[in-house]
C-alpha cells in the first residue's frame, strides 16, 4: 500500500512538472509573439521608389531590417554613425581607414570582401538588407536589385550618390535610415551635430563674394586626361560648402573626363588631389607637380594643395571633416 502511495506521489509530481513545463514554454513563445506583434503594429512602413540599370523598383519595408549588409565604405559608415552595428551581418568594399570612432564597432563584423563579395558570400549571410554604390546591384558585380528582391533582400539606394547628391540629400538619407531602422531620434542627433559642426566652419570662413573665392582643380585621377570633381553629386556640393568656386562646376554631373588644356586655361589656385585606391596621393602630387603643361598655372607656382580621402568626399558622417579639411586648405588664414 505505501508503495503504490509513493507511486502515485511520483506520478503526480511528474505530471506538474510536466505542465509546468508546457505552461512555461507557453508563456514564453506568447511573449516571443507579442514582442513581435508589438514591433510590427509600431512600426510605420516605408516606401522607396529606385531607377536601377533602367528599371523601376518599388521597395517597401515592412519592419525594421536585423540582418544588413553594406556594399560601399559611407553606408558602412552612416549605419555605425546610427549605432546599428548590431544589425549588421557583413561589409565590403572600404576606400580608406574606418572612421576612428567607429573602430570597435566595425570590427565586430564581419568583412565579406575586400571589394564586393560574390552572390554566394552575400547570400550565406542571409541578409534583408543591402546598400552601397549603384554598382552593387548589378549581377555582374554583386547581385541585380530584381534578384535580391526574389530572395528576400529589400536594396536601399542612397539620395546623396547621384548626380544631384548634395549635403541635403545626405540628411535626407540619415532620416530615411532613421525610418527604416527605427531610430529617428538617432538620426535627427547626427544630423543636428553635422549641421552645427559646418556651421562653425563656415562662420569662420566668412561670407565671401563668388568673385573672392578660390579657384579649386579637384583632380580625381588619370594621366592622359584628368578624371575631375565636377559640380553635380555631393562632392562637388562640398567645394561649395567650403566657399571654393570649383573650375568645372558648369558641368552638371558628380564626375568628368577633361582636358589638361582646359585645366591650363582656367588656373586654378588650389588643387584638391583625392587620395583612394592603388595610386596614392604623394604619387598623384608629383605626377601633377612634374607635369610639362602645368608648370605655369598658380596652384602648382604656390605648392597650394590640399588631400581629402575618398571616403570623407563621398556622401555620409564624414562631409563635416572633408569641409573643414577644404576649408582650411582654402582659406588658412581663417584658422589661423
Amino acid at each position: 500500500m505505501k508503495k503504490i502511495s509513493l507511486l502515485l506521489v511520483f506520478l503526480l509530481m511528474l505530471s506538474f512538472s510536466w505542465c509546468t513545463k508546457d505552461e512555461t514554454t507557453k508563456v514564453v513563445n506568447e511573449d516571443v509573439k507579442t514582442e513581435e506583434t508589438k514591433e510590427t503594429i509600431e512600426y510605420e512602413p516605408v516606401t522607396f521608389n529606385y531607377k536601377i540599370y533602367g528599371a523601376n523598383y518599388e521597395v517597401t519595408f515592412e519592419k525594421a531590417p536585423k540582418r544588413a549588409v553594406t556594399l560601399s565604405q559611407f553606408m558602412t559608415e552612416m549605419l555605425l554613425a546610427l549605432g546599428l552595428e548590431d544589425k549588421m551581418v557583413g561589409t565590403a568594399f572600404m576606400d580608406n581607414d574606418i572612421y576612428p570612432e567607429f573602430k570597435e564597432a566595425y570590427e565586430s563584423i564581419p568583412v565579406l570582401s575586400d571589394k564586393y563579395p560574390s552572390k554566394e558570400v552575400l547570400f550565406s549571410v542571409e541578409p534583408d538588407f543591402v546598400s552601397g554604390w549603384t554598382s552593387a546591384f548589378n549581377e555582374k558585380r554583386v547581385a541585380s536589385a530584381t534578384e535580391m528582391m526574389d530572395n528576400g533582400i529589400n536594396p536601399y539606394l542612397a539620395t546623396s550618390i547621384g548626380g544631384s547628391g548634395s549635403l541635403e540629400g545626405v540628411y535626407k538619407d540619415f532620416r530615411d535610415l532613421g525610418k527604416i531602422f527605427g531610430v529617428e531620434e538617432k538620426a535627427e542627433e547626427v544630423i543636428g551635430k553635422m549641421q552645427e559642426e559646418i556651421k562653425g566652419v563656415q562662420d569662420k570662413i566668412g561670407n565671401i563674394s563668388e568673385e573672392e573665392m578660390v579657384k579649386v582643380f579637384v583632380y580625381d585621377s588619370g594621366e592622359k586626361e584628368p578624371f575631375v570633381v565636377a559640380g553635380g553629386g555631393i562632392s562637388g556640393d562640398l567645394i561649395r560648402q567650403s566657399k571654393g568656386k570649383n573650375i568645372f562646376d558648369h558641368i552638371k554631373k558628380g564626375y568628368a573626363t577633361v582636358s589638361w588644356e582646359e585645366v591650363v586655361q582656367k588656373n586654378p589656385e588650389v588643387i584638391v588631389i583625392v587620395d583612394y585606391g592603388d595610386t596614392d596621393y604623394d604619387t598623384k602630387l608629383n605626377f601633377l607637380k612634374e607635369h610639362p603643361a602645368l608648370q605655369h598655372i598658380k596652384a602648382i607656382k604656390e605648392e597650394r594643395f590640399v588631400k581629402v580621402s575618398l571616403a570623407d568626399m563621398s556622401p555620409g558622417i564624414r562631409n563635416t571633416k572633408a569641409i573643414e579639411e577644404l576649408g582650411k586648405g582654402f582659406y588658412p588664414e581663417k584658422f589661423e
